[in-house]
C-alpha cells in the first residue's frame, strides 16, 4: 500500500476551533489514479496538504510507502517530498522571473544535481510537453495551458512516485482542461505515478479511475469508476 490514513484528525485554532478532518479512513495503491472530490470547505485541500507532508495532523496515522509520516522536522519532510512527491497547483505556481526551463529545473537545484544535467533533464521534460520551444520563454509570455504543461514538468522531473493536483484545470477554460486532463490520464498509465487529483468538478473527477467523496471532513462514498464518460471541460455556469 502506498498511501495509508487511520483515523487522520485535523482542527485549526484560529481563535474559534475548527475541526476539518474528522476521523479520515483512506488506502491508495500504487499506480492508482484517484480523485478526491468535495465542495469549498469539505476538507479536501487540508487532506491534500497532509498528504503533501505540507500540514500536520493532530491524531491518527499517516503511512507512506510503509513510513509513519509523523512530526517530522521541516527537513525531514523535504526531503521526502522532494524523492517522493511531485506538485502540480491551480494557479501553477511558477517564478515570473524565470524561464520556462529554469522553473522547471528547480527541484533538482534543490537535489544538488549539477546544472548541466539539469539543464539537459529540464529539456527532455519540456519535449515530453511539446514545450521544447518555449524553453526560454518567461510564464507571462505563454497561455494557461502552456504554463500548467511547465509546472507538470517541473513536477515530473524528480522521478516522484506520487503527483498531487489541486485543482490543476481550475485556471484554464475548457479545451485545454480537457488536455491537461488526458496528459495525466497518460502519465498514469505509460508511466504507472500514483496521481490524487482534489477538484469540486465532477467532469474532471469523471476522468480518474477512483473518486473519493468528502464531505464536512469525513470521506462518504468511493466510487470506482473505470468507464470515463467523454469530457468537455468544466460547465459555465
Amino acid at each position: 500500500m502506498l498511501i495509508s490514513l487511520k483515523d487522520i484528525n485535523k482542527t485549526y485554532n484560529n481563535g474559534q476551533p475548527l475541526h476539518v478532518l474528522k476521523g479520515i479512513d483512506l488506502s491508495i495503491d500504487k499506480g492508482e489514479f484517484v480523485s478526491i472530490m468535495g465542495a469549498s470547505g469539505s476538507g479536501k485541500s487540508t487532506l491534500l496538504n497532509i498528504l503533501g507532508i505540507l500540514d500536520n495532523y493532530d491524531s491518527g496515522e499517516y503511512h507512506l510507502d510503509g513510513v509513519l509520516i509523523k512530526d517530522l522536522s521541516e527537513k525531514q519532510a523535504a526531503e521526502y517530498r522532494n524523492r517522493m512527491i511531485g506538485f502540480i497547483f491551480q494557479s501553477f505556481n511558477l517564478i515570473g522571473f524565470k524561464t520556462a526551463a529554469e522553473n522547471v529545473e528547480l527541484p533538482l537545484y534543490y537535489q544538488g544535481v549539477p546544472r548541466k544535467k539539469r539543464q539537459a533533464l529540464a529539456m527532455e521534460y519540456l519535449e515530453k510537453m511539446g514545450l521544447g520551444p518555449w524553453a526560454t520563454h518567461f510564464p507571462n509570455e505563454m497561455s494557461g495551458g502552456q504554463k500548467q504543461r511547465v509546472a507538470i514538468a517541473r513536477a515530473l522531473i524528480t522521478r516522484p512516485s506520487i503527483i498531487l493536483a489541486d485543482e490543476p484545470t481550475g485556471a484554464l477554460d475548457s479545451k485545454t482542461s480537457v488536455e491537461v486532463m488526458q496528459l495525466l490520464k497518460q502519465l498514469n498509465k505509460e508511466e504507472g505515478i500514483t496521481i490524487i487529483v482534489v477538484t469540486h468538478e465532477g467532469g474532471v473527477a469523471n476522468e480518474t479511475d477512483k473518486i473519493i467523496h468528502i464531505r464536512d471532513g469525513v470521506i462518504g462514498q468511493i466510487e470506482e469508476n473505470r468507464q470515463h464518460t467523454a469530457w468537455s471541460g468544466p460547465q459555465v455556469k
